[in-house]
């Protein structure tokens, strides 16, 4: 606790001799504006109507240059879009097409860039115009170019090619006239890849580079090629859509039915000749297996789930794991399935093709034994103490620990803190408190997570696991000055800022925590197989010292009841913290090079006090005192 030294006052008449001594700072001050003032009046009449010092673009100095100068060289500077040469080949028949950049659609816009130049310096107050003049006249500034590309340009030139290239496929024809039969075979067509022509123009465009591409035109058959026995068979076939479905779906947001068109169908038919087992070849309508295959893989991700481990506590006594909550199957598409099921059915009046899925039953499921997964003892523990917090704060360490109990991390698995908080609200739990952002203390929801994450972190840091993400709070807590210090925090904010950690051994790893009301603090454990890993911990002195902000703050919060006064952040120093690891093997060999440094920046904060209604600002008479 730290009193408060009475104010003392001072004689008036000190004031007067204080006065004197401000005369000459404040006559020096104005002296360095009024220079200010001249130099710059001067340097901008120097650059009536040009750009200013320090200002380019392209590789171009365009200070001293008027608007219409830098638009000039500029343009002189860049001229791909009218110069290069882009050359597109139909390779079935040589035709070629010629075309500059520009007239796909590329152009570059100098006049506006020249605007923008002229500009630096002339926006904004007086106060940001100087800025603006000396940082392109110290440091120099360079503009971005901007090109523009009409990509409607680019399609109407791609579809001007694909009027020259396209050709309808002709069907088959069976024509019965006096008597007398007549077959017209089909004839393929021709279709202009326009989606590969585009996609490969981009880069040479983007790039600004030459190019040569020879076109894809892809051969399309006609949906008939035989008017006999066949016509039937194909009318079976594309006749009407198929729609696919989820014979078990998960829950109301899974992957609703997907309906394949007849066109769809179409666009997939083949025909091909066989022999009918008596010597006589037929037309044999089938779909193209690969174009179904392809079409199936756009919803692997929609429909794969990935299984959920059991959960399970290790029984010192016993050694053997106990089943906490059971394990959940994942799923994933099993496409020569799902193609195997529409081949059966294509043929058919039944237009219903379930999606063929298979189960991933996890390695931690619900039957798994301690010698199968590896769990056979403790390898190491951490805790951390939060005296004094409040009880929405107590409240919150608690809840958000219970995501962690039981929970089993595979052999090189990363570990991720926030995939397994889940969301942090008040449906789901937590309790308004008090949250660190950008270094303030404010309300929020869930006030207290950090505890569970800074306990974790400090349990897979003396365990010698490898940390992959790690960041400390804005200033010191005092929740955890004690046990292992500072500099040992890890907070978190999902989903932008995350702790993680991989168990690099090949075996599982299970994480136990324990809340202890009582002793007010928070415990985590880990289960595995040791590899005899020591772990040796060193604090660095600390650098760059900070004295703590002497200013209280008072913030007004009209939610406190009437007359109180809750303190939320102490007076506390920053500085630069930096904590060091060193992790031997069995043998003594360190494992992740010759030292690990985890650093840690502080900022010095001062006291900060909320008050409610019927409390005056630094009425410290209010502010409950520790016992």
């Amino acid at each position: 606790m730290e009193a408060t030294p009475p104010l003392q006052v001072r004689p008036a008449h000190r004031l007067l001799y204080f006065g004197y001594f401000l005369i000459a700072p404040i006559t020096a001050m104005l002296l360095l504006l009024g220079f200010t003032a001249v130099t710059a009046a001067d340097y901008q009449s120097q650059h009536s109507e040009r750009i200013f010092t320090g200002v380019s673009a392209l590789g171009i100095d365009l200070g001293g240059l008027t608007q219409a100068e830098a638009q000039a060289a500029l343009a002189q500077a860049f001229s791909y879009p009218q110069t290069a040469v882009i050359t597109l080949t139909d390779p079935a028949t040589g035709q070629e097409w010629t075309y500059t950049p520009a007239e796909l659609g590329l152009s570059f816009d100098a006049a506006t860039v020249a605007a923008a130049a002229y500009q630096q310096g002339r926006t904004g107050d007086p106060v940001s115009r100087l800025q603006t003049m000396f940082d392109t006249w110290y440091y120099g500034r360079t503009l971005p170019t901007q090109f523009t590309l009409d990509e409607a340009q680019l399609d109407q030139k791609l579809a001007e090619i694909a009027a020259q290239v396209n050709r309808t496929p002709a069907n088959a024809a069976l024509n019965i006239a006096d008597g007398a039969a007549e077959y017209s075979a089909g004839q393929y067509g021709r279709l202009l890849d326009t989606a590969d022509a585009r996609q490969r123009l981009l880069p040479a465009l983007t790039q600004f580079r030459e190019a040569e591409l020879e076109l894809l035109v892809h051969q399309t058959m006609p949906a008939i090629a035989d008017a006999g026995n066949s016509a039937a068979q194909i009318q079976q076939l594309i006749g009407s859509p198929i729609t696919f479905y989820l014979q078990a779906p998960l829950d109301e947001l899974d992957l609703q039915p997907i309906t394949l068109s007849a066109a769809d169908l179409s666009a997939w038919l083949r025909v091909e000749m066989r022999d009918n087992g008596s010597g006589v070849m037929e037309h044999h309508a089938f779909l193209d297996e690969n174009a179904v295959r392809h079409w199936l893989r756009q919803y692997e991700d929609d429909l794969y789930r990935e299984p959920v481990n059991a959960r399970f506590y290790f029984d010192d006594a016993t050694e053997e794991l106990v089943l906490v909550a059971p394990h959940i199957n994942g799923r994933e598409l099993d496409i020569e399935a799902t193609i195997a099921q529409l081949q059966a059915q294509v043929g058919t009046p039944n237009r219903s093709v379930p999606f063929v899925v298979r189960d991933i039953v996890p390695v931690a499921h619900s039957g798994a034994t301690a010698v199968e997964l590896g769990i056979t003892e403790l390898i190491t523990q951490s805790t951390t103490w939060f005296y004094g917090s409040t009880p929405a704060r107590k409240h919150n360490i608690a809840t958000a620990a219970a995501n962690f109990y039981g929970i089993v991390i595979a052999p090189y698995e990363e570990f991720s803190f926030n995939k397994y908080l889940g969301s942090i609200s008040d449906a789901d739990g937590y309790e308004e408190g008090f949250i660190i952002i950008g270094g303030m203390t404010i309300k929020g929801i869930g006030g207290g997570i950090c505890q569970v994450s800074t306990t974790l972190y400090q349990t897979a840091f003396f365990g010698g696991y490898p940390i992959t993400e790690r960041l400390p709070h804005g200033y010191m807590l005092g929740y955890y000055r004690d046990g292992a210090g500072h500099g040992m925090d890890a907070t978190v904010y999902s989903p932008i800022v995350d702790m993680k950690f991989i168990n690099n051994t090949p075996y599982h790893l299970l994480i136990e925590n324990y809340y202890d009301a009582e002793h007010e603090a928070l415990t985590f454990k880990f289960y595995s197989t040791s590899l005899g890993r020591r772990v040796v911990k060193e604090l660095l002195p600390w650098e760059n010292v900070v004295p703590p902000v002497e200013e209280d703050t008072w913030v007004f919060d009209e939610s406190l009841e009437p007359g109180t006064v809750t303190q939320v952040d102490w007076r506390t120093e920053g500085a630069d913290v930096t904590v060091t690891r060193i992790v031997y093997n069995r043998d003594g060999v360190p494992l992740y090079g010759p030292i690990e440094y985890f650093n840690s920046r502080y900022l010095p904060v001062g006291n900060v006090y909320h008050y409610g209604p019927g409390v005056e600002p630094y009425d410290y008479s209010k502010v409950p005192r520790n016992p």
